[in-house]
């Protein structure tokens, strides 16, 4: 891909990120390919019992004001384990694309959406951070960013080992 304004394909940020789920070590299923929909199951096995958890996978769209903006279903924020993914795709020094991903457990992303009184729309939250603060991010920058939500997602930033820690969690019980 080579244009910055194809941010929203989602089938494939669901297919890939499967993918990069069993590199970890962690079963996907996902009953929705195809579909439109972006949801997915991970489990992990120990003897008999299983255990689940689901993941909200969500592409950013770059908007005319130069923001990444993602939009979340409220009804994905149940009582069981979950987590959301969400994709930006950033250009690099060799001008290629390359995809990124906040990793972070739903309870915390729900403490940051009150923290941040982000707004809600249509039944979705709106998560909006600066492209120029990702773009920081992405290259660890000393640079102050420009807004809290950049700050508070900062350490979400490509941080599979949330993932990691969920599945070790669960083997240790």
């Amino acid at each position: 891909m080579d244009s910055l304004d194809k941010f929203s394909i989602d089938g494939l940020d669901e297919l890939d990120t499967q993918i990069k789920i069993f590199h970890l070590g962690i079963e996907s299923f996902s009953p929705y390919a195809g579909s439109g929909k972006v949801d997915m199951i991970i489990r992990s096995e120990n003897g008999d019992s299983v255990r689940y958890a689901d993941i909200k996978v969500c592409s950013g769209v770059k908007t005319d004001d130069n923001t990444l903006t993602w939009e979340l279903d409220i009804g994905f924020f149940m009582q069981n384990e979950s987590f959301i993914i969400l994709t930006a795709r950033l250009p690099e020094n060799d001008k290629s694309i390359q995809k990124h991903h906040f990793i972070i457990e739903s309870s915390e992303f729900l403490s940051i959406m009150k923290k941040h009184k982000l707004i809600t729309k249509n039944d979705k939250w709106i998560l909006a951070v600066p492209y120029s603060d990702i773009e920081l991010i992405n290259k660890k920058s000393k640079k102050k960013l420009t807004s809290a939500i950049s700050k508070a997602m900062k350490k979400y930033f490509d941080n599979w080992d949330v993932l990691l820690d969920w599945k070790s969690r669960y083997q240790s019980e």
